[in-house]
């Protein structure tokens, strides 16, 4: 069956699908259409949002031509992993940047958690001073 999906300010965009497929299905391939992460993307059908990913159209008794809306939710704080990520990608390939952050944030753990509680009074001491 096609549906509508459609963004707000945007042109809408027919997709194929079936009716047993779920929001959970949906959710990734309206995430690679729009290029927005699929945490951000909330589906709202007649005003009732799809929020149970396993459950289908079918069960929120979509048919084909209906239309789901598609609201984007505000950007979330990119994280340091991210920052980290995106900062080794101008000298690195994705999977090789994918690979050192993984391992750098292993290590980032690893580390702050051998940590006693002195040690983190003692840098929280030393940052504090220093501003």
């Amino acid at each position: 069956m096609k549906i509508s999906v459609k963004r707000l300010g945007q042109p809408a965009k027919i997709m194929n699908v079936t009716e047993m497929t779920t929001v959970g299905e949906l959710l990734p391939q309206i995430s690679s259409d729009s290029g927005v992460e699929s945490e951000r993307i909330s589906l709202i059908f007649n005003g009732t949002p799809l929020s149970d990913k396993n459950r289908s159209l079918k069960d929120y008794s979509i048919k084909s031509g209906d239309r789901i809306m598609v609201v984007v939710k505000a950007s979330l704080t990119p994280n340091f992993e991210q920052i980290l990520q995106k900062y080794l990608q101008a000298s690195y390939n994705t999977h090789d940047a994918k690979a050192i952050t993984s391992k750098f944030m292993s290590l980032l753990s690893k580390t702050l958690d051998s940590l006693s509680i002195d040690d983190i009074d003692r840098l929280a001491n030393a940052f504090s001073e220093s501003y």
